[in-house]
């Protein structure tokens, strides 16, 4: 809990200057309030990307334009002559494309300043006495809701918050910032400091205390802690599911063959996400048509997870969890949430597989057979286990190469991403980026090939003087003898010279080949997954540390990025 928090607020970023924008709507032109111009111009700025062939993001778009027009009726694309706009638009590209490179850098380095001005003054905060960062320190501006994947609100205009829609978290003997704040309060328990309402989907937007913050520190600790007493006591907790699996309770056996799942398929548990999001599915949340039951005895499941990425996979099910599923898919009805007139989830209306099922009583469940269990720490655990094991097998010695260090923790960290199916769409710059390795590898195979000639031509040289100066001290009268092995020592030691740099020009040459190849891999294999979910809340950094420890690789500092290392400083705290 804390006892002091102060800090000067969240900067709340002005709307832009009004520019006097004028279209034509619906044939008529239409002088342009503050906010529909702010909208026609984040609109005209969309022109050209897949968003805009988005027939559900031009709608909801088109809706509150027409809603910010003062119009009742609906508008079409063509209703609107976005000329003006685009104008305004291209004119500002053409701007920027025509200042040089000084004026760029020039630009680029009085925004780095500011920021670090804006920084110094709003992005930290006095926590118990210590001077600490924090996560954010700017509200979003308004703009256009992008959602992701088929989010129903994409396409939507949304607010930005204004000073009278925050609200500060400020201890007693924090001096109170300037500006027409909401509202004011002390919440010690909280590791927020402001937070607002977002006007368009209804949550609660927060800026915490940043990751370095020590009291954030201790509790991403724990957070891995628990994952490391689930290994502990895991057959064990398995064993009581397993028992609740035919509990004569149905609800127990619906909650047992639920986390069975969760355990099985590392899923997400389902229900954590707000009324107006995208139709994704959990554990929880599974419905009969997500579900295949083979006759061979494998479960296929297929439905779209967290930001509507596809996930599907088949395993083989336990008789008492098979059995449990045919009859929950065969009795499967809506929640009872929708039929008492919640519609919050609208489908729920639909048949679920595990109606009134939730995940707070996953978690109360799960917490009962270990105390401070939930679901989210099967993942953890089975992310973590899945890093260790790949590391213990890579077969990576101290004495190897970094490159090879580097690329034994990016196949770990993908074990991790594949096993929570962290899917990505692949990169559209994915066959540029192929060439530009093809290339950096032809380049590094013809400066190891030139290298190996260089250095056999220096050896063939060496080898050569040699033998020219062992035949001439045998020919030299017995007075020049002194002279000629003199005369050839100073040329011999100048060919040693060249051939030592030439050695050790292709000594450096053999691991370029190797880390550009162990990048080629990398980038190949990670193209359409995310490493960096699993990285940051699911893989425990001790294990990539203690690993690296063994074949010493500093993996924290040559595998994290800068962000993670600060999120996990306290691994290096702990020893």
């Amino acid at each position: 809990m804390l006892t002091q928090l102060i800090h000067r607020g969240v900067i709340v970023p002005d709307p832009p200057p009004p520019r006097g924008l004028v279209l034509t709507v619906c044939g008529e032109p239409l002088a342009l309030a503050p906010k529909a111009e702010e909208m026609a111009l984040a609109w005209a700025r969309k022109q050209g990307t897949p968003y805009v062939e988005d027939r559900a993001f031009v709608r909801n778009f088109l809706a509150d334009f027409a809603q910010a027009l003062g119009k009742e009726a609906r508008l079409s694309e063509t209703d609107v002559d976005w000329s003006a706009a685009l104008r305004i638009v291209e004119a500002e590209r053409q701007a920027k494309d025509r200042l040089t490179a000084d004026e760029r850098k020039a630009l680029a380095a009085e925004r780095k300043m500011q920021r670090a001005a804006l920084r110094e003054e709003y992005g930290y905060a006095v926590v118990d006495g210590e001077r600490v960062a924090l996560g954010n320190y700017i509200a979003e501006p308004g703009g256009i809701f992008m959602g992701r994947g088929q989010h129903p609100l994409r396409g939507r205009w949304k607010e930005g918050a204004r000073h009278e829609d925050i609200c500060l978290n400020l201890s007693p003997d924090a001096p109170r910032p300037a500006g027409g704040w909401g509202e004011i309060v002390w919440q010690p328990d909280s590791l927020w400091v402001t937070r607002w309402q977002d006007q368009l989907s209804g949550r609660m937007k927060y800026v915490w205390l940043g990751d370095t913050a020590g009291i954030k520190q201790q509790r991403e600790a724990r957070k891995f802690d628990k994952a490391h007493d689930l290994h502990a006591q895991l057959e064990a907790v398995r064993a009581q599911i397993e028992r609740d699996l035919a509990e004569g309770d149905a609800r127990r056996r619906m909650l047992a063959t639920a986390c069975t799942l969760i355990d099985a398929l590392c899923l997400r548990v389902g229900d954590e996400k707000d009324p107006d999001e995208a139709d994704t599915v959990g554990a929880t949340t599974l419905r009969p048509e997500h579900v295949k039951l083979h006759p061979s005895g494998r479960a296929e499941f297929k439905f779209l997870g967290k930001d509507s990425v596809l996930w599907h996979k088949t395993l083989d099910l336990p008789d008492a969890v098979r059995q449990n599923l045919e009859e929950l898919i065969r009795t499967a009805r809506p929640s009872s949430a929708s039929s008492n007139g919640d519609r919050s989830h609208p489908t729920r209306d639909l048949p679920q597989v595990f109606p009134d099922i939730s995940s707070r009583n996953v978690n109360v469940y799960l917490s009962g057979i270990l105390p401070g269990l939930t679901a989210k720490v099967f993942r953890t655990h089975h992310a973590t286990i899945a890093v260790r094991e790949s590391l213990e097998q890579s077969g990576v010695e101290a004495g190897d190469a970094d490159y090879k260090k580097w690329e034994a923790a990016s196949v770990a960290n993908l074990e991790a991403a594949v096993l929570c199916n962290h899917i990505r769409q692949a990169p559209a710059t994915w066959p540029q980026s192929k060439q530009r390795f093809r290339e950096r590898q032809e380049k590094a195979d013809a400066r190891l090939q030139a290298c190996r000639e260089q250095v056999k031509a220096c050896r063939e040289v060496l080898s050569a003087m040699r033998l020219e100066a062992r035949e001439k001290r045998e020919s030299a009268s017995p007075d020049k003898r002194k002279q000629v092995k003199a005369r050839y020592e100073v040329r011999i030691e100048a060919a040693e010279r060249r051939l030592a740099k030439a050695e050790a020009q292709l000594a450096a040459a053999r691991p370029a080949v190797g880390k550009i190849k162990a990048e080629a891999s990398i980038a190949a294999k990670k193209r359409t997954w995310n490493l960096g979910t699993s990285l940051k809340s699911y893989i425990d950094p001790r294990v990539f540390h203690r690993w690296g420890q063994q074949v010493e690789y500093d993996a924290l500092e040559r595998y994290y990025p800068n962000a993670l290392r600060q999120k996990f400083a306290w691994v290096r705290d702990e020893e």
